[in-house]
Formats: structure tokens, C-alpha cells, sequence
């Protein structure tokens, strides 16, 4: 079975073709604000790389006021059903949370895909708008995590609350300290990330008892942790294959017998 998964995130939406759960190729993404332009082409691209029969598509949302806009679209554009994941289709993952209800979706898909990838304890760094730092023990229940600014949103901050403060290049750091103020700001950019998502992998570990696989994701993921000896796995499209798993997960309790 073929499923289109789409991702509709908080700067980006993602897009990529799944069969039995894996990705096709690597994902397509088109900037949030181009959208209107840009999906329809990036839908009919997929459509045309697609070697089998598409078999449905599913869309993963934290971004309710597009949820709609964007599935009129697909299904005008493939011609297929549209699935909710969290809404339409329950993702099936057990949590520990007081509140379910107040959980981004793409925490649970990232984290249901990180689990059926590494099948251990695992933490799910998520590095793009938001810096989030997600917990799974060792059945597979997840427990909960952390949300951060993630740096741009931390160097837009910086700007726009401060007098004087520059809006941060966002360059990699050459240096443990900047000798300039754009490199004072990137470097304690650069740290601040770092090193709190250190300190959560940490407290993960000790309430664990041991330490879990690191998986990271998300547009920053490279370049703020590719050096950083963190991160066992990069998974750029974790949340769009956990998106096809749910679907696929459905499907087959669908499929008569």
C-alpha cells in the first residue's frame, strides 16, 4: 500500500510518498506562506513519481487553520480521501500525560516513528521552530518531554526585545565565545540549544535507568547537532513516516479478513 503523508507545520508543510510505512524518497517541503501556489505542484510531482497506486493520504497538523484549506486541496488535486492523523485516525501510542488532549500531534507521530525505528528507549529531538526534546521508555510509553524557543525564534526574540540587540545570523559558531556581538549572539544560540537539550537527554536518562537512542529531526537538526555527540539517528521525515505508520495501522484493521 501507497499513502501521500503531509506534515503541516508551524513554518513549513512536508509532503513525501510512504509504502508500508517507509519513505519513497526523501520529502519535499515548500515554505507555510507559499502554500496556496506551491501544493498543488509539489501534490502533482508525488503523483508522478509514484510507481503503484496511490491508496489514500493522510495529514499530520498543528496548524488548525490550514487543516482544512490543505486537505480541500489534496483531495481536489489526487483525487483521494483525506485522513486526520489524531482526529480521523487515532495514533496508537500510549502516554503518561495528565492531558492528552494539549499534545501537538507531531510529538506523538515523531515519537511512534522513533520507537518503531530504534524498538528501545529513545528520546526524539525535534529542532525547528520550536526546540522540543520528547521521552519514550522502553515499552513504548511516552512520557512527556520539553519545549523550547528554537533559534530563530530565540534570535527574533533577542531583536525585537532589546534596544540595540541585532537579529542573529544564525551562523555556525567558530569560536566557545563571540568576539563580536553577532557572534556573542550565535554562540549563546548555539548553546543555549545545546546544552539544554544535553541537560534533558540527561534527566531522561537517569529516570530511564539507562541511556536511550537520541533521534533528531527537524530543519535546524543538522546543523545544531550534527558535531555535538549527541544524536545517534537524524530522521528528517520522522513525523511524515509516523504519519504513513498510523495510516498503514489502520488500514490493515480495516482490511476484512
Amino acid at each position: 500500500m501507497t499513502v501521500i503523508a503531509l506534515d503541516i507545520g508551524n513554518t513549513r508543510i512536508g509532503a513525501g510518498l510512504f509504502s508500508q510505512g517507509k519513505g519513497v524518497d526523501p520529502a519535499k517541503r515548500i515554505v507555510q506562506s507559499d502554500w496556496p501556489q506551491a501544493l498543488p505542484v509539489l501534490l502533482k510531482s508525488l503523483l508522478e513519481e509514484a510507481t503503484e497506486e496511490i491508496d489514500g493520504v493522510v495529514v499530520a497538523s498543528v496548524a488548525p487553520q490550514l487543516t482544512a484549506p490543505v486537505s480541500e486541496v489534496v483531495r481536489n488535486v489526487t483525487g483521494k480521501d483525506v485522513k486526520i492523523a489524531g482526529s480521523d485516525l487515532s495514533i496508537p501510542l500510549k502516554t503518561a500525560l495528565t492531558d492528552g488532549r494539549t499534545v501537538g500531534v507531531d510529538r506523538l507521530l515523531g515519537a511512534l516513528s522513533a520507537y518503531v525505528n530504534t524498538e528501545q528507549a529513545c528520546v526524539i529531538v525535534s529542532a525547528g521552530t520550536a526546540l522540543v526534546v520528547d521521552c519514550v521508555d522502553d515499552s513504548g510509553l511516552f512520557l512527556g518531554g520539553t519545549i523550547a524557543p528554537g533559534l530563530a525564534l530565540g534570535a527574533r526574540a533577542l531583536h525585537e526585545w532589546t534596544a540595540q540587540l541585532p537579529q542573529a545570523s544564525l551562523d555556525m559558531p567558530t569560536g566557545i565565545v563571540g568576539r563580536n556581538t553577532m557572534d556573542a549572539l550565535n554562540c549563546g544560540l548555539y548553546a543555549m540549544a545545546r546544552g539544554g537539550v544535553r541537560e534533558i537527554i540527561e534527566r531522561c536518562a537517569d529516570q530511564l535507568g539507562n541511556w536511550p537512542h537520541v533521534v533528531a529531526t527537524g530543519g535546524d537538526a543538522q546543523r545544531l547537532f550534527t558535531e555535538s555527540g549527541l544524536i545517534d539517528s537524524f530522521i528528517p521525515d520522522l513525523v511524515l513516516q509516523g504519519a504513513a505508520l498510523v495510516w498503514e495501522h489502520h488500514s490493515r484493521e480495516d482490511a476484512p479478513e
